[in-house]
């Protein structure tokens, strides 16, 4: 078997109403989609977390060539050989998160070249996965005061979908955070909740987060500083007793070792779309473990990560386990997204806070691709 194509669609859908985080306010999606096709038919698709056009590119100028006519069954080799043949320039970014893509390509190729879902060539198992309900984002032009009631309105309707577990944005401002924190402990007192500043903070503010996270039983406190801010992230998880997440900006294994080595984390999150595909997490899980760090993957994206996501779920080792097991839950983004709820064929089922698992080979997802037409970005 060969690689006979490949071929990438940026991707772009306006939003309804501008969101927002600490950050930025946007009124787009963006995704970059990727299809790998074999001499036989057999076709694969992946997808990128970060800047379509830019990974596209770096996709269409160096991977491509570099790929075609190659087995794509060799999907380690592949990443080794990506890897090595431009390593002065791809061990971070852009030239990685193709890398990704690509990986993410080559394993539901596999899984169906050998007519088995991916998470079975994994090792894993097919039983649902438990989901969190990622929303809650800052709404432009609300004042804070009319916006925390939105939410919290916003947050009952995944309660009434069968979520039991909530992330909500915070580092807007401190007073702004401490209100909706204490709103959402207040109007949810049985639920999961967990927050995520996207690094929003320095020091002080989020030594005062972190504690009224503490006090108000939050189980994860996600982004709270810069990501390369190790020594800091490992004196707040040293003074907190919440758990401190971060990861979906770092990439490869060597980048979540220097995590792992600073003691700065309780809770890797890579992105599996970005962090360098399913072989490289596959790395990065084993480091998290060896360290005993659970490793949660950060999946927002389209249905093609989430299925990646939830299949490396299925085999999440638990550190260290016991007989009662703890639950790891997957990411599951409630925001307004026209891509992602329209271009696909076949996907796995969310219902009633779960994702239920399909028996269709590789990732169990497939793309309509006449829709992909209706998004495609123009370049500017």
């Amino acid at each position: 078997m060969k690689i006979a194509s490949i071929d990438v669609f940026p991707l772009e859908a306006d939003l309804g109403n501008p969101i927002g985080f600490s950050q930025w306010y946007y009124g787009k999606k963006n995704n970059l989609v990727i299809k790998i096709t074999a001499e036989d038919g057999t076709i694969g698709w992946g997808e990128s977390y970060g800047p379509s056009h830019a990974i596209a590119s770096s996709i269409e100028t160096y991977f491509k060539p570099l790929l075609l006519g190659k087995n794509p069954l060799e999907t380690e080799c592949l990443w080794q050989l990506m890897w090595k043949s431009y390593l002065d320039f791809n061990r971070l970014g852009i030239f990685m998160g193709a890398i990704s893509g690509i990986d993410i390509a080559l394993w539901d190729l596999k899984g169906k070249a050998y007519d088995a879902p991916v998470r079975e060539l994994l090792g894993g198992t097919s039983e649902p996965i438990q989901c969190y309900a990622t929303g809650m984002y800052f709404r432009k032009g609300v004042p804070d005061e009319q916006m925390i009631p939105q939410l919290l309105t916003e947050a009952e309707s995944y309660i009434k979908l069968g979520f039991d577990f909530l992330k909500i944005k915070i580092g807007k401002n401190l007073d702004f955070d401490c209100e909706i924190l204490e709103a959402f402990r207040q109007n949810f007192p049985d639920t999961l909740l967990a927050a995520d500043a996207n690094h929003a903070y320095n020091f002080k503010e989020s030594l005062i987060i972190g504690r009224l996270l503490e006090k108000h039983n939050y189980t994860w406190f996600e982004e709270p500083l810069h990501p390369s801010n190790l020594s800091d992230m490992a004196k707040l998880r040293n003074l907190l007793d919440v758990s401190i997440a971060s990861g979906e900006c770092e990439q490869t294994r060597y980048g979540f070792l220097k995590l792992a080595e600073a003691k700065a984390l309780d809770i890797f999150q890579p992105d599996p779309a970005y962090c360098g595909g399913i072989s490289e997490y596959l790395k990065i899980q084993a480091i998290a473990t060896a360290n005993h760090i659970d490793c949660i993957p950060h999946c927002w994206g389209l249905k093609i990560n989430q299925s990646v996501s939830a299949s490396l779920l299925s085999i999440s080792p638990e550190n260290p386990g016991r007989y009662e097991k703890r639950k790891f839950y997957l990411e599951m983004d409630q925001t307004e997204h026209p891509i992602r709820d329209c271009i696909f064929k076949d996907s796995h089922k969310v219902k009633d806070g779960y994702l239920h698992f399909n028996d269709l080979p590789g990732l169990g997802v497939s793309v309509d691709e006449k829709l992909l037409d209706s998004f495609k970005a123009v370049t500017k």
